[in-house]
């Protein structure tokens, strides 16, 4: 994969050191093209900012945790049996996933990512008012 950095500065937040946070090439790989996506996104429709940093780096690290565990589940399956009675159980991971899903949500809500949010949080046009002859008929008199 080729991968183009997107730098810190004036209102692009710098990305994380994901090689302190994940040991796993491929978890690093996977937080780097999710910030770049996510920064891209937000760049697209005007909302990126420093403020936002702290936020998208969570979203990135729940997408990422959601990844593993999914990758996890999709190997051993829903269903696993416990290590110590063999009574079959939910799958712990299935249950990291759910909660990263949820958690996925409410931030890219909170950012404006998905389509039905979006028309909230970009920033607004305003155009020049156009003056009317009936904006000076309603004009307040001086006495």
């Amino acid at each position: 994969m080729n991968f183009t950095p997107i730098a810190g500065g004036e209102g692009v937040p710098p990305e994380p050191d994901w090689q302190q946070l994940y040991v796993d090439v491929l978890d690093i790989a996977l937080a780097s093209e999710q910030w770049g996506k996510v920064l891209r996104e937000l760049q697209d429709m005007g909302t990126l900012s420093m403020a936002n940093g702290h936020m998208i780096e969570r979203l990135v690290l729940y997408r990422v945790q959601f990844e593993r565990a999914s990758r996890q589940v999709a190997e051993d399956g829903p269903i696993v049996k416990a290590k110590r009675t063999g009574v079959p159980q939910i799958h712990p991971c299935w249950t990291v996933m759910r909660q990263a899903g949820e958690e996925i949500r409410i931030l890219e809500v909170e950012l404006g990512i998905p389509p039905t949010r979006r028309g909230k949080t970009t920033k607004v046009v305003k155009h020049k008012k156009v003056e009317r002859a009936r904006d000076a008929f309603l004009k307040p008199v001086a006495q």
